[in-house]
């Protein structure tokens, strides 16, 4: 996915996103730009995109480019797989690693960079249109690839129409995969006998393929795991969702599957009173019995086998975890504060944290502290 800034790609790749797991197409939306943006930027008010947006934002730097593209090479879903809004070195070395290219712009004379990009590595030219934020959908040629004009590519307008139907469509063709072939495969790359896909149904809940999950659900699913059994977890769910599940049994084996990773072995971290400089950056907080940690990656990439060179700070009484961070790494940091009184997830959307852990009444699993209590609680 590739043009100009501010054409609406952030918006399509995620309404497409939308429109692909309602119609259960298996596949992942990849945010290869450090620019901080992600489906929560859809799904929060204005207000907190604004506030969140400069944490999460960093820049281009070759190991960042290089370790996208190594992923997406190496890709375990169909991915579309947002490039930014800059024709680059650093772009190039991810399109080289891309088969299809999905093309918008604003401006369609800006297009031409991008043109030349596609022709250079010989991309599958899937749409290349024009955005505009009022007007009327049009096709001009249905392709392929697809011509016309996107209309309503903004928060508060909707992009339905001909032309976002006709381009939904020739993604469901591009990513003709059943969500159990893809499962299967992906089944076979682990040795954990217990896997748990978060979007099939796990008695006694049902299941989570159109519904998202609710944090009082884990009150009822946590119990159900059996003791000191090694865990693998699967599927698209929230980062609260997965921590909370690592953290049930602490010192069992546990893996979840990252679509640009494949399955990552979750591990603890290091603690230490002096946390060295090292790949993640770790703001710390107290108020109270709550120890806020805002911990953000400052290159926007943090590689799995770099979990050697991460120390955390220790905590006293609680701890939240505030972060644009894989899932595999909020895994990794809640089942390290295991020992904690308790520990909880940001998710910017309840503005709050969901307590995925706890050796406490006061804040029981599955309990959503508020932004605003969190401290004053304690």
């Amino acid at each position: 996915m590739g043009g100009p800034a501010h054409s609406g790609k952030s918006t399509l790749t995620y309404r497409l996103s939308q429109h692909l797991r309602r119609r259960e197409t298996p596949h992942y939306a990849l945010r290869a730009s450090p620019d901080g943006d992600g489906d929560w930027v859809e799904a929060v008010d204005a207000a907190v995109v604004a506030e969140l947006r400069p944490r999460v934002r960093s820049g281009w730097t070759p190991s960042f480019a290089l370790a996208v593209a190594r992923d997406v090479a190496a890709r375990h879903l169909p991915l579309i797989v947002d490039v930014g809004g800059i024709v680059s070195p650093e772009t190039e070395q991810i399109a080289a690693c891309c088969t299809h290219a999905l093309l918008l712009s604003a401006d369609p004379a800006a297009l031409a960079p991008w043109r030349d990009l596609v022709a250079r590595h010989g991309l599958v030219l899937v749409a290349d249109l024009h955005s505009a934020l009022t007007g009327t959908q049009t096709i001009t040629d249905h392709g392929p690839p697809l011509r016309g004009t996107l209309v309503g590519l903004s928060r508060t307008s909707s992009s339905e129409g001909p032309c976002f139907s006709a381009l939904a469509a020739q993604m469901e063709h591009l990513f003709a995969y059943t969500s159990d072939e893809l499962f299967r495969s992906h089944l076979v790359q682990t040795d954990i006998e217990l896997v748990l896909h978060l979007e099939q149904p796990i008695y006694p809940l049902p299941a989570h393929s159109d519904q998202p999950w609710q944090p009082s659900e884990l009150r009822t699913l946590l119990p159900t795991l059996p003791s000191h059994t090694p865990l693998a977890i699967y599927g698209r769910g929230p980062a609260w969702l997965y921590a909370a599940l690592a953290s049930a049994n602490p010192h069992a084996r546990c893996a979840v599957f990252d679509p640009r990773q494949g399955w990552v072995e979750v591990l603890p971290l290091s603690r230490g009173l002096h946390v060295p400089r090292g790949p993640l950056h770790i703001a710390s907080e107290t108020h109270g019995g709550t120890t806020r940690l805002r911990v953000s990656i400052p290159s926007g990439y943090l590689d799995r086998r770099d979990t050697d060179m991460i120390t955390v700070p220790p905590v006293p009484g609680g701890v939240i975890i505030d972060g644009r961070l894989p899932i595999w790494l909020c895994t990794a940091l809640a089942r390290t504060y295991h020992d904690a009184a308790w520990v909880a997830c940001y998710q910017p959307q309840l503005r709050g944290s969901v307590v995925v852990q706890s050796h406490t009444d006061q804040f029981p699993v599955g309990f959503v502290i508020p932004d605003d209590d969190s401290a004053d609680q304690n």
